[in-house]
């Protein structure tokens, strides 16, 4: 490995520095580590890079942004005045104090539009979690990681293109309702199978590869450059989101600007970011842009790269419960693990949430207006670059713990909420202004951004080896399960307070409540769990190798 020793701390900072793909000599298939290594194919440049690429296109800025935006729209337009009996259609003037509710099931009366916009979250967390109990966890056998990423793909961005057909009736939201339950459904779908692709792909870089297989590595000096360089694609990945986040804020914001005559407009501003037209046009001109971002990584992603055939004996319908059974079995032999599970569940639950409160306040405040509303999220885009970096910096320059960033990320987070409780009893403080929506942009950006990245690189440092999609489908049902609940409960408590705000105190909660397992979660401990778990496996694979040996010279003597 050169004249410095591999366990030196200069080896350590050079591997995490140098190109990843500038890895000289082969791997000895003769060892049990280079037939490891070598059973999945090298990562190459166009692989890396296309897979970057894909989450360029995924960036979620039509999920969070247009789409949501667009069904709230509708829903005004197609809703009704609850505070007069004959049920008048919803004011125009779009404010705080002007109530709107829509038709539901089993509600006489209807429920408020942002009722609706969680139950909708709700409906759509609630399939995924039955998706992926059920086929989630066929991603660990053969490719079917990667064909259910590809049909998860197309079908959202087919379902963000669709909504176009209702532009000529926007009061029929309904429509909408359901390609924005089917987008919500395949765009989750997609984060997760991409999600779990990322370990296995920075695993085999060639330099990480070249180390992985040498015999004479230290095992703890090899752990720190997998860990690194993991953490390296995820935020290289994210980075890369936000990156496609900035360019199409960029875009639409210029295009929102320019003066247009013929309405209906949203507001006074006879702007073409005022008119529903443009939110129309924005939805798929983004999942167009998804759709072209992606291909890339089906066409550069190595036919090797593929997991073990289907078990013999089981089945694609009912593998995935067994799965999700046996992962829950497993984490509960890892208590950091578990504990880190309930930690996820509950601040990427708030997570969600605090986005789909956001839009609904920003809507209502700035009465839909593009030119405010894109601008706002031309500044989340850049400021989650910044973040993303900023975190990566940290643990590359300080070599600051994925634990402490990820710390610093949820609790820093979690002010956003505690800020929005003060919008119950005051009018001019609490995410009611328009300055304060501006320093929204910024925090939910350079703190909220680089979430995804490092939620996915803790569970990577907690997961053992080869059972990587099943954890991260695990974490996948976790986090629809937990969505799907705080949904419910936020769109209820607000059905019954007739008030927004009434939804940040349960959001607060669930990020104190996140904040304190997380702050428990022992990493090191969690690690030797492992290290533990891995020497109890190989010895009981031993002990049964023995017995496979000595029935037939058994059965031989007493022949």
């Amino acid at each position: 490995m050169g004249e410095v020793p591999l366990n030196s701390s200069n080896s350590r900072s050079d591997k995490l520095l140098q190109d990843p793909f500038d890895a000289d000599g082969d791997i000895d298939p003769t060892t049990e580590k280079g037939q490891e290594v070598l059973s999945q194919p090298a990562a190459t440049k166009w692989e890396l890079y296309s897979y970057y690429n894909y989450y360029n296109g995924n960036n979620g800025y039509n999920i969070y942004s247009f789409l949501p935006t667009l069904l709230q729209y509708m829903a005004q337009k197609g809703g009704f005045d609850p505070t007069d009996p004959t049920h008048p259609p919803c004011s125009d003037q779009l404010s705080n104090d002007s109530p709107c509710n829509v038709p539901w099931p089993s509600s006489p009366n209807g429920v408020p539009v942002i009722s609706m916009i969680m139950y909708v979250t709700a409906i759509s967390f609630g399939i995924q979690f039955l998706l992926f109990t059920t086929f989630g966890s066929m991603a660990d056998y053969e490719r079917w990681n990667r064909y259910i990423l590809m049909f998860s793909t197309v079908v959202s961005c087919a379902a963000q293109i669709l909504p176009v057909i209702f532009i000529s009736n926007p009061s029929q939201w309904q429509g909408t309702m359901a390609l924005t339950i089917i987008t919500n459904i395949s765009y989750g779908a997609s984060l997760v199978f991409y999600a779990a692709a990322f370990p296995t792909l920075s695993d085999n870089l060639p330099l990480v590869r070249k180390i992985r297989a040498d015999p004479n590595a230290a095992s703890e000096e090899s752990k720190v450059v997998v860990e690194k360089w993991r953490n390296h694609v995820s935020a290289i990945s994210t980075t890369f989101s936000n990156i496609g986040f900035l360019i199409l804020s960029a875009i639409f914001s210029g295009i929102s600007f320019i003066p247009w005559k013929q309405g209906p407009f949203l507001n006074a501003e006879q702007t073409f970011g005022n008119t529903p037209l443009f939110y129309f046009i924005g939805t798929a001109a983004c999942g167009a842009y998804w759709l072209i971002n992606a291909v890339p990584y089906f066409v550069f992603q190595p036919s090797g790269r593929r997991g073990p055939p289907l078990p013999e004996g089981e089945h694609y319908i009912t593998i995935g419960w067994k799965s999700i059974i046996a992962a829950l079995k497993e984490a509960k032999k890892f208590r950091y693990l578990f504990m880190y599970i309930i930690s996820y569940f509950m601040f990427i639950d708030g997570v969600n949430s605090i986005s789909t409160m956001q839009t609904y306040v920003q809507n209502q405040i700035t009465s839909f207006s593009a030119t405010q509303t894109v601008v706002m999220g031309l500044i989340t885009a850049i400021t989650s670059i910044l973040g993303c970096l900023f975190f990566l910096f940290l643990a590359k320059r300080f070599n600051v713990s994925t634990k402490t960033n990820l710390m610093i990320i949820v609790v820093t987070t979690g002010i956003v909420p505690i800020w929005g409780c003060f919008g119950i009893g005051l009018d001019n403080f609490g995410l009611k202004t328009s300055w304060e929506l501006w320093v929204l942009s910024v925090w939910s950006g350079f703190f909220t951004g680089p979430i995804w990245a490092w939620q996915q690189t803790m569970l990577a440092e907690l997961v053992p080896r080869g059972k990587e999609n099943m954890f991260f489908g695990l974490f996948g049902v976790a986090n629809k399960a937990s969505s799907w609940i705080g949904a419910t409960i936020i769109g209820a408590v607000i059905q019954s307070t007739s008030n927004p705000y009434f939804g940040w105190p349960v959001i607060a909660g669930m990020f104190v409540i996140a904040s304190v397992l997380l702050w428990f979660v022992d990493v090191d401990a969690a690690k030797a769990e492992l290290i533990h778990d891995n020497i109890q496996q190989e010895l009981d694979q031993s002990k049964a190798k023995d017995m496979d040996f000595d029935e037939p010279t058994k059965t031989t003597d007493d022949a």
